[in-house]
């Protein structure tokens, strides 16, 4: 199975916040940048993350994104399904 790059960009996010002291945030312009991606791009996956309760959105001047439940209750199909529907 090929994944999309949108697919593989919110797997990398997923991880990347799941190495994170809880309740910590990353911006999304900083995980778009650790990834060479345009921030534009990246704000549709983890919105579709969000919207399907994989991550947070934490708003204001220490906000970003953070994993919405513990990491090890996160699947790989959750990401995949949540991006691509």
């Amino acid at each position: 199975m090929k994944l999309s790059e949108g697919v593989e960009a919110a797997i990398h996010c997923a991880a990347i916040l799941a190495q994170m002291t809880e309740g910590d945030t990353l911006p999304g312009a900083a995980l778009a940048q650790a990834h060479g991606l345009s921030p534009s791009y990246l704000l549709k996956q983890l919105n579709a993350l969000v919207a399907d309760g994989v991550l947070e959105s934490i708003s204001g001047p220490h906000g970003g994104y953070r994993l919405a439940r513990p990491a090890e209750k996160i699947t790989l199909l959750d990401v995949v399904l949540a991006v691509e529907g």
